[in-house]
Parts: C-alpha cells; sequence; structure tokens
C-alpha cells in the first residue's frame, strides 16, 4: 500500500527506502523502453527525428553519457562537464546495453549508500551555470527525471515514426503494478 505516515523517528529510514526504490524504478523503467525498443527494427532508432538529439539511438547515449556523469557526482568523484556534439560510435545494441547497465550501477550505488551519504552535499561543477554542493538524494531525484523527460521523448520520436506501441513507465504505474526490485 502507498498510504503510509512518515514520523520524525522513521524519516532516515523512509529516506534510504525512498531513495533504494527511485532507484529501482529507474532500473525498471530503462529497462522496460530498452525491451520495447529491441522489439523494434534498429534501423529506425537510427533514423533522423527532429527532437532535441536526432535519432532514438542518439538520445538513449544522452540519457547513458549525463547518467554516467550524475553518478560519478555521487560517488564524489567530481567528474568534469564538457558541452558539445554527441558522439554516438557505439551500434543500436551497445546503447541499449549501456543505458540498462548505468542505471544497474545506479542502483548499485544507491543501495550501498548510508542515510549520512543520501543527504550529504557534493562538490558539482556545471559549466555556464557555476559551482554548486548538491545534496544526494537531490542528485539521485536528477537522474531519474532527466532519464523520464528523454524517455517521453522517445515515445514521441517513435510516433513519428510510426512506433506506436510503448510501453508505460510512467512512476504510478511503476508503484501500482510494476515489478518492484528492492
Amino acid at each position: 500500500m502507498i498510504n503510509t505516515t512518515i514520523t520524525p523517528a522513521t524519516a532516515t529510514t523512509e529516506l534510504v527506502n525512498y531513495a533504494k526504490g527511485f532507484a529501482a524504478y529507474e532500473l525498471w523503467a530503462v529497462k522496460t523502453t530498452v525491451e520495447w525498443l529491441k522489439t523494434k527494427d534498429a534501423t529506425l532508432l537510427e533514423t533522423p527525428v527532429t527532437s532535441s538529439y536526432g535519432t532514438i539511438k542518439e538520445t538513449l547515449k544522452h540519457m547513458w553519457a549525463t547518467s554516467a556523469w550524475w553518478v560519478k557526482n555521487l560517488r564524489g568523484e567530481h567528474p568534469s562537464l564538457t558541452f558539445g556534439p554527441l558522439e554516438c560510435n557505439e551500434s543500436v545494441a551497445e546503447v541499449l546495453e549501456g543505458v540498462v547497465k548505468q542505471a544497474e550501477e545506479l542502483l548499485e550505488l544507491v543501495s550501498a549508500m548510508t542515510p549520512e551519504q543520501l543527504v550529504q552535499a557534493y562538490p558539482v561543477t556545471i559549466p555556464f551555470t557555476g559551482d554548486f554542493n548538491i545534496p544526494g538524494y537531490e542528485m539521485l531525484s536528477q537522474i531519474t527525471h532527466h532519464t523520464t523527460y528523454h524517455r517521453g521523448q522517445i515515445v514521441t520520436m517513435g510516433r513519428h515514426l510510426g512506433i506506436t506501441d510503448a510501453s508505460n513507465t510512467d512512476y504510478m504505474f511503476y508503484l501500482l503494478v510494476g515489478e518492484k526490485r528492492y
């Protein structure tokens, strides 16, 4: 049941459970999307469509690379970030596998984090924006919301290519009927 009450005594435990659950949702949503896309002709995923990125494959590569950058920040590695043209030399199969492995890495990391690590602020440098100290749970939220945004684009791009049978990856759908892994 979703209806729960959080008290100050249970808040720390609930934060950890929420973070693990959100990371598990991310993995489920990515896997659901990838399994759906695997049923399509790979050439469709490389067909140009007007969107933030030129193809579904490039959108997936952006999701993968951006999630990897945020995970490095969440590990406290403070990686640099550069803007520029997206290079996508991998095959469709490699990109599909990479985006899933990235979501698996996120779940593994978040599952091992303590409450203190989840609320700890990590230094993050974003070019043209500045230097920030961002709590771990906020970075987790950024990762999942960012990929959700681009999954929506992928569905729209797919519709422009004649793909009309997208899987439901809404968070509430996951909570109510999805295959939870935490």
